[in-house]
């Protein structure tokens, strides 16, 4: 199978990658829906020298460094869920979601919301801020729900930056609207990415969708040390300025 436009796409400088906009790459040379099928992984995943060793040994470094303040910061959010939803067995959701290479495995999360009525794609589909707790606004607000994920890296099931893991009828929907959206899981999901801190929280909009699927390409073409240190710094200054949840639309004109 020929590569896909994640292959031939510009690289984005460092400066770009700290300034890039949700509507400022495009989703052009996306393959006839009618002639899709199994991505060929081996032949999309990325060959470069930082990709096959020097992610590892970030992802590696990144792990050592964070969790002994992780630890503590997850006992107090679990105590404080534990009290917010008064029950210890509702402190962490868990569920399938889509990872590398299309394989599904069980992600961890700290719960920020009530039980749906009816399905949890339903919930998603028709917009789940409604059940979003005030506890669990603030975890979202600040990213902290994404911590429990340091066991999905621990199980080497993500990576600290890659694209985001869907839920498996997200996952479904994106890759029916948006042909070619599962290619940019030939790299491990990530924690943080560069889709996740340009767009913020994604609803079910198949152009959004479109420029995430761009995003991704466009992340994995520039895979570097420089990249993955300006995502970092951008993800940390999302979180400080509460923007984990909010959906930056893309400008038009």
């Amino acid at each position: 199978m020929p590569r896909t436009s994640e292959t031939s796409a510009s690289s984005l400088s460092l400066r770009e990658l700290f300034t890039v906009q949700p509507g400022e790459v495009t989703a052009s040379s996306t393959p006839d829906p009618s002639t899709a099928r199994e991505p060929d992984w081996d032949a999309l995943e990325p060959r470069t020298l930082w990709y096959r060793a020097g992610r590892p040994v970030l992802d590696t470094l990144l792990l050592v460094s964070t969790l002994p303040i992780a630890l503590p910061l997850v006992a107090l959010v679990s105590l404080a869920s534990m009290v917010a939803f008064r029950s210890w067995r509702r402190v962490f959701f868990i569920q399938p979601r889509v990872g590398h290479r299309g394989r599904v495995f069980q992600l961890v999360k700290f719960r920020t919301m009530s039980e749906p009525t009816g399905t949890v794609f339903e919930a998603w589909s028709n917009g789940d801020r409604a059940r979003v707790t005030p506890f669990g606004r603030f975890l979202r607000s600040t990213h902290l729900d994404e911590l429990p994920q340091l066991y999905n890296v621990l199980r080497g099931e993500m990576s600290f930056i890659g694209p985001r893991p869907e839920m498996v009828e997200v996952e479904q929907w994106a890759s029916s609207e948006v042909p070619g959206f599962g290619e940019r899981l030939a790299v491990k999901p990530g924690i943080t990415g560069l889709a996740q801190v340009t767009q913020g929280y994604t609803p079910r909009d198949v152009e959004a969708y479109r420029r995430k699927l761009a995003i991704n390409r466009q992340s994995i073409a520039s895979l570097s040390l420089a990249g993955d240190l300006a995502i970092l710094v951008r993800t940390g200054l999302w979180m400080l300025r509460g923007r984990g949840w909010s959906w930056r639309r893309a400008s038009k004109g």
